[in-house]
């Protein structure tokens, strides 16, 4: 329907009943009107609208005279964030669970375990535990009944969680690992001395390669808590690796077995001031020596593969001191690189050329060659801003997690273009 001018109904109503105004006259104005009305709706609701509104609703249809375009309908809100907002929180909240999380592990952006209990954080006894899953990044979670034995008492400290994958998982608690492969339907209890293969695994890189002392099945090399002069490289299912890589992986030596996502597979050794590094482009058939870094303390390794970084900073260093440097692997040579900020506190590669970094003081961000790009949203949503330091994970499939004490934040996205979700 064609609009009318406001200003040339109110004259033609101005200009026909003027002359003849008197009380008689009125209901014929009346009538005039509610002939008018009967006519143009649409133009006497607006009229009704301006009366409601006052000059603020003036203005909105005066605006709307000079552009006789539809108005563009505002977006509807989405369910998912944009990358670089801030943290979507997320409490874990399972039907019959209580207690607090005590651990909580992903294995990838969507599949994750959290570990419940309800005893005293000094003593662990007394104690009545649970354990929830999901399977769409924390969104739900599902119970999973644990064995009796799971509530014994833990004087040496908390139950931990060792995660394969979304169905295999070790609960490790007290003197017995308690081990599910199908998701939590059931469960099979080992005594630590015996580790099952699922346990072995979580221990291990992604197709299995671990560090084991010879004659054990005990956990042991880099990643282990125990040790012996020369551990040997197997692959759970399979023994023992014919060949072993060319240097002495023993945990004195402070080393580290890594492998990326293309296949590779990349030993670590620091002796003397610096840091030597194997890699296996044939699954452990076969290994190339790369040069040794001076100063450097540890590998990252993107998961990828497609990107290796040497830093002189390891995940047992909280000083925050100053003289984080980084090298960058240029085929088989070593390139320093501009450094990482002073106060970093732990540090791990991700996929794109980058490094997820936090520091000292609550920060969290991203190292690039060209420098350091800080992540404010993620520290302020920490325990209201917190100083408090965090550590940095990053899964195979390059999602990022942070924690501190009581809260994880998850990051999906690549590089610093993350949607980022707090879990707590």
């Amino acid at each position: 329907m064609r609009e009318t001018d406001l200003n040339d109904v109110f004259a033609e109503f101005e200009a026909r009943t003027a002359p003849t105004f008197r009380p008689p006259g009125l209901a014929t104005a009346q009538h005039r009107v509610r002939d008018r009305r009967r006519h143009r709706r649409a133009l006497l609701a607006g009229v009704a609208a301006l009366l409601l509104a006052g000059p603020g609703g003036v203005y909105a249809v005066a605006g709307r005279d000079g552009d006789r375009t539809s108005p563009t309908p505002a977006p509807s809100p989405t369910a998912s964030p944009s990358p670089g907002g801030p943290p979507v929180a997320r409490r874990i909240a399972v039907p019959g669970v209580t207690g607090e999380v005590r651990d909580l592990r992903f294995v990838d952006s969507r599949h994750g375990w959290a570990l419940f209990d309800t005893c005293d954080a000094r003593a662990f006894t007394d104690c009545r535990r649970a354990l929830a899953r999901t399977e769409d990044g924390g969104v739900t979670w599902r119970k999973t009944a644990l064995p009796a034995t799971a509530n014994r008492p833990t004087p040496g400290g908390p139950p931990r969680l060792e995660v394969v994958d979304g169905r295999r998982l070790t609960v490790a608690v007290d003197s017995r690992y308690l081990v599910t492969t199908d998701g939590g339907a059931s469960f099979t209890e080992h005594p630590v001395t015996a580790p099952p293969s699922t346990t072995q695994l979580a221990w291990a890189t992604r197709s299995g390669f671990s560090l084991r002392c010879p004659g054990t099945n005990a956990r042991t090399g880099p990643a282990g808590n125990g040790g012996c002069p020369r551990p040997d490289l197997v692959r759970i299912g399979q023994g023992t690796v014919a060949a072993q890589p060319p240097v002495n992986l023993g945990t004195d030596l402070d080393g580290q077995l890594i492998e990326s996502g293309d296949g590779r597979l990349w030993a670590t050794v620091r002796e003397g001031a610096g840091m030597t590094v194997v890699v296996s482009d044939d699954r452990a058939a076969t290994w190339r020596k790369l040069p040794t870094v001076p100063g450097a303390r540890r590998l990252l390794v993107s998961p990828d593969g497609a990107h290796a970084w040497a830093v002189d900073i390891d995940q047992s260093d909280y000083s925050g001191s100053a003289g984080k440097r980084v090298w960058a692997l240029d085929g088989d040579r070593w390139r320093e690189r501009i450094g990482l900020p002073d106060d970093t506190v732990t540090v791990e590669a991700v996929n794109a050329g980058f490094l997820a970094v936090t520091g000292a003081y609550g920060t969290a961000g991203f190292w690039t060659p060209a420098g350091y790009v800080d992540s404010g949203e993620v520290r302020g949503s920490l325990r209201g801003g917190s100083e408090e330091s965090m550590s940095v994970e990053v899964l195979p499939d390059d999602t990022v997690v942070l924690h501190q004490p009581g809260a994880w934040i998850i990051g999906v996205g690549t590089g610093p273009q993350r949607v980022w979700t707090r879990i707590s």
